[in-house]
């Protein structure tokens, strides 16, 4: 509640407390009177949500090529060589491990470190259902216009 109270400030969100509360806490109001429970629908830390993957890093920099943000093609590896600017696991895993150590948080709640590579498997989890795999933005990109609508260029 914390959260919701500092989130309800004008310099933040500035919406109604009750609005920020029902998103963090379970429950989502989709309209007035349409209330559900969604458990996960703002997720903090849990699932790893706060590792820095490279493939999370590399799926911004494919959507601003996509809406032409990002004017000319890149290579694959340009996109991994900014997100490994960007993104630090060794960072992360620093912090984890000192978190760790002052018995805050238990390995279990991190990824494991030794077998972490930084990138996502592939997955069809975004709306278009149009599956990403961060090892190959290029290949991904290849399935949308670029540019915005009425300005898409092959």
């Amino acid at each position: 509640m914390e959260a919701v109270e500092i989130l309800s400030r004008p310099e933040y969100v500035g919406a109604d407390k009750d609005v920020i509360a029902n998103s963090m806490t379970g429950t989502f109001e989709y309209e007035k009177g349409d209330k559900r429970d969604v458990p996960d629908f703002n997720v903090f830390f849990r699932y790893n949500a706060t590792y820095p993957y490279y493939s999370d890093a590399v799926w911004y920099l494919t959507q601003m090529r996509r809406w032409g943000q990002i004017a000319e093609h890149k290579p694959d590896s340009w996109y991994m060589d900014i997100a490994k600017k960007v993104y630090r696991p060794d960072i992360y895993q620093q912090a984890a491990e000192a978190l760790i150590a002052e018995g805050k948080l238990k390995a279990s709640d991190f990824p494991d470190f030794a077998s972490e590579d930084g990138y996502r498997d592939p997955h069809t989890q975004f709306i278009d259902e149009v599956t990403y795999d961060g090892r190959k933005p290029n290949a991904y990109l290849e399935q949308f216009p670029i540019g915005l609508k009425g300005d898409e260029t092959p």
